[in-house]
């Protein structure tokens, strides 16, 4: 705290922050006292295709328990030393997180260069911003598996587990003590089935919210429908932009109540193939649609953006 570097990456990473605060985050607190106070009460938050993304499970659930957060990013390490804290790594860690504070998302391009190389690695440095920058006090972070029978065990040997991640463990401004996972995973079908235990991990989870939000249209392809079943089979309360399950998955069978936000006309040039006619019907008849007040997923740009928030009947 006495070098002038990190008086340099603190006074521009606390503008960084406040921007986002302020064009972001209140914006979705408020939204959530509006929208979810009558959803059923959420313990465990998945969020698919995350990355290091911390900041939008604790906006949209902050009272969760527990949080599971799956990207492709390695789990990573921060420095064990105090001189390896240099000039360098702030810059890194501030261009690690740049584009989900301009944005609201990380772009893979960019989490593969500044995550995967270098000081910091990994998306450890980047929650443990991301969670102390939202209020909360980290208590410990230990290396975890998923082992093929299905059980988590604090390990980070590869021969014993068949999946890695971390755990993070966390007091909010109450003083109450929560649990954010990460684990590097790819979700394709091919690749779950060789990780049975893995599967069972993610088809045992306590019922509750799935967030997904930026998520590359996946699970609109039948290669990704193991998590789009585990998600539809599981959660209580779903909160997606159009890149997360296809809307007609939450009409039928009727089991959802949906409500759309936002605007919808197509997806951005990369995705034009993820374009979805009924969801577009539905904007198109301006019926029951909500506005939204903030920026989210790939058209970040406010006024462009829709959101879908689905609750499971009773």
């Amino acid at each position: 705290e006495q070098k002038t570097a990190w008086a340099d990456y603190s006074k521009t990473a606390a503008s960084d922050w406040n921007r986002l605060k302020r064009r972001y985050v209140d914006r979705i607190t408020a939204w959530r006292g509006k929208y979810l106070q009558k959803t059923p009460p959420t313990d465990v938050v998945f969020y698919p295709f995350s990355g290091p993304d911390a900041t939008n499970p604790l906006a949209f659930f902050p009272d969760a328990r527990e949080y599971v957060l799956i990207g492709l990013e390695p789990v990573g390490c921060i420095p064990t030393k105090t001189e390896d804290f240099a000039s360098e790594y702030w810059t890194a860690l501030r261009r690690g997180w740049q584009s989900a504070a301009a944005m609201g998302f990380f772009k893979t391009e960019d989490m593969q260069r500044d995550l995967a190389e270098g000081s910091p690695s990994g998306v450890l440095p980047v929650l443990l911003f991301l969670l102390a920058r939202a209020g909360n006090t980290v208590v410990d972070v230990t290396p975890v598996g998923i082992t093929p029978a299905g059980a988590l065990i604090p390990s980070a040997d590869k021969a014993s587990t068949e999946t890695r991640g971390l755990t993070i463990q966390f007091k909010d401004q109450h003083q109450r003590t929560r649990t954010m996972r990460y684990f590097a995973l790819n979700l394709q079908n091919p690749r779950l089935v060789k990780k049975p235990g893995t599967t069972h991990y993610l088809e045992t989870l306590p019922p509750g919210a799935t967030l997904v939000k930026s998520a590359s249209y996946l699970m609109h392809k039948r290669y990704f429908s193991t998590v789009r079943g585990i998600i539809l089979a599981h959660s209580n309360v779903v909160i997606e932009d159009d890149s997360g399950i296809p809307y007609h998955y939450f009409l039928e069978p009727p089991v959802w109540d949906v409500h759309l936000f936002g605007a919808y006309d197509q997806p951005i040039g990369l995705f034009k193939s993820g374009l979805q006619e009924d969801l577009k019907a539905a904007y198109d008849a301006h019926t029951g649609i909500e506005p939204l007040d903030f920026g989210i997923g790939y058209k970040w740009q406010q006024n462009q953006s829709n959101l879908l928030l689905a609750i499971r009947k009773k």
